[in-house]
Formats: C-alpha cells, structure tokens, sequence
C-alpha cells in the first residue's frame, strides 16, 4: 500500500469510507481546483472520498485525474442535469452520509468536518451549512423554501420578506430546522436518499433540492441547518444573474409546480410567475442605469416576459440539457 493515498488504502482493505464528497461540474476547469484542494486542505484525512462527474466539455475532468489521483472520476453521460448527475455519482459512492458540494465554492475552515460532525450529534435526515457571496454575504441558495400558494401571491406584490429572512440568517446563531437546503452544501444520509430515490431525473436544473424535501418532508423527514458551518460559493463563476440562469431557474420552478399540483392550480401559478417576474423586471429597469447588478438582472429577466413559452411547460419531458 505504500504511495496510495488513504482513500485507495480503504478502498483496497475493503473498508468504506464514512462520508462520500459528490461534486457535478459543468465546464469548470477554471475554478476545480480551487474547490478541492480547499476541501482536501481543510477537512482532516481519514474516512472520506471525492467523487466526481463531467457535464461539460472544457477537459474538467482530465485536469481533476491529473491534479487529484485520489478523486473518483466517474465517466460523464452528457450535460444530463444536476440531480442525475448526483444520482449518478451517489450509486457510485461508499459512505454512509453524502455531501453535495458545487464546484465553484471553497473552504475557508474546516466547515466540512464541522457539519458532518453536527449530523453525526443530531439524528435528521439531512444537514447544510450557509453558502455566502466572496464578501460574506449570503447568496440566494440559502432562502429556497417549499413553495405554497400563499407565498406566491405574497412574492407577486413583492411581499415576499427575503430582506427580513437575510437579516435573521446572517444572525443566526444556534442550529434550526428548516425546509429546504442549499443543493451546493447539503448533507444527506444515505438512508434518507435511498428513501426517496435520490433526486427525481426529470429535473435538470433548479428546484431539484426543494423537490427532494418535499418528498423527504411527506415521509415525515427533518432536516437541520448549522449556521456555524459556512462556505463561500462564487455563483455561476461571479456572474448571478444571466438570460440562461434565469430562464432555467423559471422552467424549475414551473416544472415543480406541474409536478406537486394539478394542472388549473399550476396553469394560475405560472401566471403568478410571470407577475413576479414583471415586478423584478420593472424595478430593475428604474434601478438599471445606477445599478449594475439591476442591469443583468433586468436583461435576465426580458425574456422571461417576453417569452414565457420558452419556461411555462417546465421541462416537459427532456432527458438532457444538450
């Protein structure tokens, strides 16, 4: 066994590691290595491993073979979405706790080994940390919650009260039980996936997690956030808000709505979508010429009134993003 990494040691003595890193990149060669070599140097070695597959096409892959020996490269089948991809990589994995863990974050500090070690201290189904912006502000992955009809019609009239939920996280202080967690830095215990199936395939991209915790809340499922567990995530590589970004987040939400609600009860949350989207837009536009942020942002949001043919049917049968 001499010049194996401790993961290969494991793996040849047959012993599984206690907690599998799932990571799904999508041309992000860029950014990898800063991701693992910030996990390999802040989470203490022992009974863990890295898995890893390729949407893309920019040789992520290959430069992660090379740079990390230790990490399982699990062959890519095309650019299949973010919750295949994890399916994917999850019926690969070892451990008894998987960890979801997007390519453009990094660790600061141990945050790993402080999340598993709250899991392993409070029985749940599943466990996450904050994500935050570079300048430690948190991003928007930390405010999904499972959709109501009462919550879209707060958010049509602008209601929606994220400002006051931004102020209590970025407070917050003792672990909570919440709803739904960030699908960049979440913890789930094996038992709780295979429970549900791991992720329903039929979502590609966004809503996939708050769809997960619907399906883990009706099997009576808690889940916990540790606040003191935080990473930072440079969403979409620095870049929030794009046309693309926008319109799958909305084919996301849509297809969530297909899928938990009739069809009439979706037919009039789409249209509710289409006013939040008006409103973000509107507003943007005042703020366009003195905000840079409002500028992409209203940009992202044009074609999602203009158009809402290119979101409203959700992913309506689509097996790839191809």
């Amino acid at each position: 066994m001499k010049g194996m990494s401790l993961n290969d040691q494991q793996a040849e003595a047959g012993v599984a590691p206690d907690l599998s890193i799932l990571i799904v990149a999508f041309n992000s060669a860029a950014f990898i290595a800063d991701c693992i070599g910030s996990v390999i140097a802040h989470t203490a070695p022992g009974s863990y491993e890295i898995l890893l597959v390729d949407n893309g096409t920019d040789g992520t892959a290959g430069k992660v073979a090379a740079e990390f020996p230790a990490v399982r490269i699990i062959p890519g089948r095309g650019n299949i979405g973010f919750g295949q991809a994890n399916n994917l990589l999850a019926s690969h994995a070892r451990g008894r706790y998987l960890l979801l863990l997007n390519p453009d974050t990094q660790l600061a500090d141990p945050a790993i080994d402080s999340l598993l070690a709250f899991a392993r201290s409070q029985p749940a189904a599943a466990w996450g940390g904050l994500t935050t912006f570079p300048d430690g502000s948190l991003d928007g992955g930390n405010f999904l919650t499972i959709p109501t009809l009462g919550g879209i019609a707060r958010d049509v009239v602008g209601l929606g009260g994220r400002g006051r939920e931004r102020g209590r996280l970025e407070q917050l202080a003792a672990p909570e039980r919440v709803d739904v967690l960030c699908g960049g830095f979440m913890l789930v215990s094996r038992e709780a996936w295979d429970a549900v199936g791991g992720f329903d395939p039929s979502f590609l991209l966004y809503s996939e997690e708050i769809d997960l915790f619907t399906r883990l809340r009706k099997l009576g499922q808690t889940v916990w956030l540790h606040p003191g567990s935080r990473i930072i995530h440079d969403i979409g590589s620095g870049n929030a808000y794009t046309p693309a970004r926008m319109r799958y987040t909305y084919i996301g939400l849509m297809h969530y709505a297909r899928r938990h609600w009739s069809t009439p009860t979706a037919q009039i949350v789409g249209v509710a979508y289409w006013l939040i989207a008006a409103r973000r837009w509107v507003v943007s536009v005042m703020l366009s010429r003195v905000s840079a942020s409002h500028a992409a942002r209203m940009k992202a949001h044009t074609p999602i009134i203009v158009n809402p043919a290119i979101w409203w049917r959700g992913y309506d049968g689509k097996a790839s993003l191809d």
